[in-house]
């Protein structure tokens, strides 16, 4: 790629394709966590293995809103089962059994977006030893026989000893009825999987596994920094089905157990290329055991469970509200958005808002998005909708608490917490580096009250460059850029992991370290409390 291209090609945009499905499951799972304690401890929900790593997608159809005793809140069921306990919707009780586990399909409801399911399953089945489960073939029939995958999760529900799971897919309906027939096939049970690795943790070692869908795993680099150790490898990948998924490492040190997010990065090659980031010594890294964690489909049960239904869409699409909003001068200098609209429907609520920042300004992030409704608080993410095109829409999405009949009169405050702020200014923020060497050299840039140090050296024909910070509102680097005789240079490209390392490494290719080089710490983020605000709807 030529380092001297368009700089506005070389910022990281948002994955425009993310599924609403996983929007909806981060929504829900960050209202879990805000109410955690009225939780039953016991509880397991976990999500369908909808593998990034084999980019498949689990398709499942029609879902059961089975006896209204189950709490459908447990698995983020809450706006639907509101919905069809106002009327919105159809409710059904219809069962289809096969090998010995009964399928209920309890309601559907649609929002002119998306019909979301509701179902559950019985079986005499002990489901405690597993900790995931999925069916794995899942269609949806419609008019003329015209298919549709359906996508969605399934947990276990220890009150009702009941599977139970919502699905959606695309609404076809319109505010119409259609028939429809939902056909699932075969039940997998999934189960934790925990290997010992006689390892030395080095890098470009390899350690064979003994399992046979990933047979071998190779260490590509373990970095140590600040009490952090991130480790990079590859896991060869003898299938590419549901048998096994997940792939990722544990440490263990004495009798603690230390776990980190793995996150599967973009590779050219064979096998998943996987970064973590352990928050571990060097030292305590040289005395741990690595251990290879993954699930794996611990049984299956082969049946075929059919329903036939009608699905009548006219009093979701009526019910549907939408509120123009007024944004004021504060929230506008604070946040950067422009509040657009509110739109409720039976499903979600979204509040439509018109990005206006810039990188050079700043362009704001919370990681808390909070309404208060009424008295209730419910959890929701910033996301995106229109796919990569011009036209795609920014919006705070939430899951519906509750459905009211008259929606207007409902007290509604928009609580955004947590600023995050990334910016980026080429116009300033430049400082010389001496001509790279072996040895280490360092140097130091303070941007919006943040000392960044640098160190940079030469590995061979290459450049380095180690950005990090101990100021205690850093939040870290994206990339940084160089300045070489007055043209923009821009590192090879380093897809990050899901956890930030204290430490952001930069390589640059092809340097003349002669020239007259310059460095500019790119995009950088730190979070600011004055962006905090709260805004009446």
């Amino acid at each position: 790629m030529n380092q001297y291209s368009n700089k506005e090609k070389n910022i990281s945009h948002p994955d425009y394709d993310l599924m609403w499905t996983t929007i909806e499951k981060e929504a829900h799972k960050r209202r879990v966590n805000l109410n955690s304690s009225q939780k039953p401890a016991g509880y397991r929900a976990k999500a369908i293995p909808i593998s990034i790593i084999f980019t498949f997608f689990l398709l499942v159809a029609i879902p059961v809103f089975a006896s209204m005793t189950i709490d459908w809140d447990r698995i983020g069921g809450r706006g639907v089962a509101s919905a069809i306990n106002n009327g919105i919707g159809q409710q059904y009780d219809l069962q289809s059994a096969s090998s010995g586990v009964t399928m209920n399909l309890s309601g559907v409801v649609t929002d002119g977006e998306k019909m979301k399911m509701l179902i559950s399953l019985d079986t005499s089945i002990d489901l405690s030893p597993y900790s995931e489960f999925a069916t794995e073939e899942n269609t949806i029939i419609g008019e003329s026989d015209a298919r549709a995958n359906v996508y969605g999760y399934l947990g276990h529900d220890p009150d009702s000893q009941k599977l139970i799971g919502i699905y959606e897919t695309a609404d076809t309906l319109k505010g119409g009825t259609k028939e429809f027939t939902f056909e699932a096939k075969n039940l997998i049970l999934y189960r934790d999987r925990d290997i010992f690795l006689k390892s030395n943790q080095h890098t470009g070692e390899s350690m064979v596994t003994g399992v046979s869908q990933f047979p071998a795993i190779h260490i590509e680099s373990v970095r140590h920094a600040d009490n952090q150790t991130v480790i990079r490898y590859k896991v060869e990948v003898a299938a590419s089905d549901l048998e096994s998924v997940k792939p990722h490492l544990r440490v263990h040190t004495g009798s603690q157990v230390v776990d980190a997010i793995p996150t599967i990065l973009p590779n050219e090659e064979k096998g998943l290329l996987i970064e973590q980031v352990f928050d571990i010594s060097e030292a305590d890294w040289a005395n741990a055991n690595l251990h290879f964690n993954y699930v794996e489909a611990a049984k299956r049960l082969t049946g075929t469970w059919k329903f036939d239904f009608v699905a009548n869409g006219k009093k979701a699409s009526e019910a549907i509200y939408t509120k123009k909003l007024y944004t004021n001068p504060e929230f506008q200098a604070k946040t950067g958005v422009t509040l657009d609209q509110l739109v409720i429907t039976p499903l979600n609520l979204q509040i439509l808002i018109d990005e206006e920042g810039s990188y050079t300004e700043g362009i704001v992030q919370y990681k808390s998005i909070q309404m208060i409704i009424d008295d209730k608080t419910i959890t929701g993410v910033q996301a995106t909708k229109g796919g990569r095109s011009e036209n795609n829409q920014q919006l705070f999405h939430f899951e519906s608490p509750e459905w009211y009949q008259n929606w207007s009169d409902v007290p509604m405050k928009l609580i955004l917490k947590d600023a995050i702020v990334q910016k980026r200014d080429t116009t300033k923020n430049w400082i010389h580096l001496n001509e790279p060497k072996k040895q280490k050299q360092y140097t130091k840039l303070t941007v919006d009250g943040l000392e960044i140090q640098f160190s940079y050296y030469r590995d061979g024909e290459k450049l380095i460059v180690e950005s990090y910070s101990k100021t205690p509102s850093f939040r870290g680097i994206n990339q940084t850029m160089l300045r070489i005789n007055g043209k923009e240079v821009f590192p090879e490209i380093n897809p990050q992991g899901m956890t930030p390392a204290k430490i952001h490494i930069d390589t640059y290719k092809d340097i003349p370290f002669d020239g007259h080089i310059e460095l500019n710490p790119g995009i950088y983020k730190y979070s600011d409390p004055d962006k905090n605000v709260e805004i009446q709807l």
